[in-house]
Protein backbone atom coordinates (compact mmCIF):
# COMPACT_ATOMS: atom_id res chain seq x y z
CA UNK A 1 0.00 0.00 0.00
CA UNK A 2 1.44 3.37 -1.04
CA UNK A 3 1.69 6.21 1.48
CA UNK A 4 -0.76 8.38 -0.51
CA UNK A 5 -3.32 5.58 -0.49
CA UNK A 6 -2.84 5.12 3.26
CA UNK A 7 -3.34 8.84 3.92
CA UNK A 8 -6.42 8.91 1.69
CA UNK A 9 -7.98 5.98 3.57
CA UNK A 10 -7.09 7.53 6.93
CA UNK A 11 -8.79 10.78 5.90
CA UNK A 12 -11.86 8.82 4.81
CA UNK A 13 -11.97 7.06 8.18
CA UNK A 14 -10.81 9.81 10.59
CA UNK A 15 -11.48 13.04 8.67
CA UNK A 16 -9.15 15.80 7.55
CA UNK A 17 -7.71 16.24 11.04
CA UNK A 18 -5.11 13.51 10.48
CA UNK A 19 -1.57 14.85 10.64
CA UNK A 20 0.01 13.88 7.32
CA UNK A 21 3.51 14.84 8.48
CA UNK A 22 3.35 12.66 11.58
CA UNK A 23 1.90 9.75 9.63
CA UNK A 24 4.58 9.98 6.97
CA UNK A 25 7.32 10.21 9.60
CA UNK A 26 5.96 7.22 11.55
CA UNK A 27 5.68 5.04 8.44
CA UNK A 28 9.08 5.95 6.98
CA UNK A 29 11.52 3.08 7.23
CA UNK A 30 8.79 0.43 7.44
CA UNK A 31 7.75 -1.85 4.63
CA UNK A 32 4.10 -0.86 4.78
CA UNK A 33 3.52 -2.26 1.29
CA UNK A 34 2.79 -5.65 2.84
CA UNK A 35 0.81 -4.36 5.82
CA UNK A 36 -2.98 -4.35 5.88
CA UNK A 37 -4.83 -1.10 6.54
CA UNK A 38 -5.87 -2.47 9.95
CA UNK A 39 -2.21 -3.12 10.85
CA UNK A 40 -1.24 0.38 9.76
CA UNK A 41 -4.03 1.97 11.84
CA UNK A 42 -2.96 -0.10 14.87
CA UNK A 43 0.65 1.03 14.43
CA UNK A 44 -0.39 4.68 14.22
CA UNK A 45 -2.67 4.35 17.26
CA UNK A 46 0.17 2.75 19.23
CA UNK A 47 2.32 5.74 18.28
CA UNK A 48 -0.41 8.12 19.54
CA UNK A 49 -0.81 9.57 16.07
CA UNK A 50 -4.42 8.46 15.70
CA UNK A 51 -6.96 8.50 18.47
CA UNK A 52 -6.37 11.91 20.06
CA UNK A 53 -8.33 13.92 17.54
CA UNK A 54 -8.80 17.00 19.72
CA UNK A 55 -5.14 17.27 20.69
CA UNK A 56 -5.65 17.38 24.46
CA UNK A 57 -3.15 14.57 25.07
CA UNK A 58 -5.82 12.06 26.15
CA UNK A 59 -7.35 9.34 24.02
CA UNK A 60 -11.03 9.39 24.91
CA UNK A 61 -14.17 7.88 23.45
CA UNK A 62 -14.87 8.83 19.85
CA UNK A 63 -17.78 11.06 20.94
CA UNK A 64 -15.60 12.96 23.43
CA UNK A 65 -12.81 13.31 20.88
CA UNK A 66 -15.24 14.70 18.32
CA UNK A 67 -16.80 17.04 20.90
CA UNK A 68 -13.32 18.27 21.80
CA UNK A 69 -12.43 18.80 18.15
CA UNK A 70 -15.71 20.63 17.54
CA UNK A 71 -15.10 22.76 20.61
CA UNK A 72 -11.64 23.63 19.30
CA UNK A 73 -13.07 24.55 15.92
CA UNK A 74 -16.18 26.43 17.06
CA UNK A 75 -15.06 28.11 20.27
CA UNK A 76 -16.48 25.94 23.03
CA UNK A 77 -20.15 25.96 22.07
CA UNK A 78 -20.25 22.19 22.43
CA UNK A 79 -19.61 22.14 26.16
CA UNK A 80 -16.17 20.59 26.43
Amino acid sequence: MEINEIISQLRDKFGDSVNVGQITEKLNGFDHSKMSFTEIVAKLKNGNILGDLDGDGKVESTVDELKGKASEMFGGIFGK
